[in-house]
């Protein structure tokens, strides 16, 4: 489990609300506490899209983060910072499995509940921390290290630290 501590805010949140650097994760919640409490549930409702949209889309579960950026960043911008904010993002089941082929892991998708990422501002500063969790037992740690490498070079690529 990876966890970074970001000081200098303006650079990642630019990078998170203002470029599709994050598009293609999903969003799980997203809470935004300022003038009121703001919180997205990023489950998708199936009965709102027809079959064809259905078909089209990355998750039948969840929504990317690149469909509600722009909402949630209607809500952060204003000339005060957010008291807090918290965004779980999660790795899509295509990019779970590119993770399982490229590094030869003895697991389905199926064995991985979830790779998250989760960003959370206090008002100051900004935590990002990483988790893997499984729908089975394991005591081995391979995936949750590789997670990590990932999001390392995920972020240095994306030049956020």
């Amino acid at each position: 489990m990876l966890n970074i501590e970001i000081t200098e805010t303006k650079n990642f949140v630019k990078k998170l609300l203002m470029e599709p650097v994050f598009d293609t994760f999903l969003l799980v919640e997203a809470y935004v506490r300022s003038d009121v409490s703001y919180t997205i549930d990023g489950r998708l409702n199936p009965s709102f899209f027809d079959t064809e949209e259905l078909e089209e889309m990355t998750s039948k579960t969840y929504t990317t983060w690149g469909n509600v950026r722009q909402h949630i960043f209607n809500v952060i911008k204003g000339n005060k910072l957010p008291l807090n904010f918290k965004i779980v993002l999660i790795l899509s089941d295509a990019n779970i499995n590119r993770i399982i082929e490229q590094n030869h892991l003895n697991l389905t998708s199926s064995d991985i509940a979830n790779l998250s990422l989760n960003i959370y501002f206090d008002g100051e500063k900004i935590s990002l921390t990483t988790m893997a969790s499984m729908n089975i037992f394991s005591m081995d740690k391979t995936l949750a290290n590789i997670w990590d490498a990932n999001v390392s070079a995920f972020f240095k690529q994306n030049q956020i630290f």
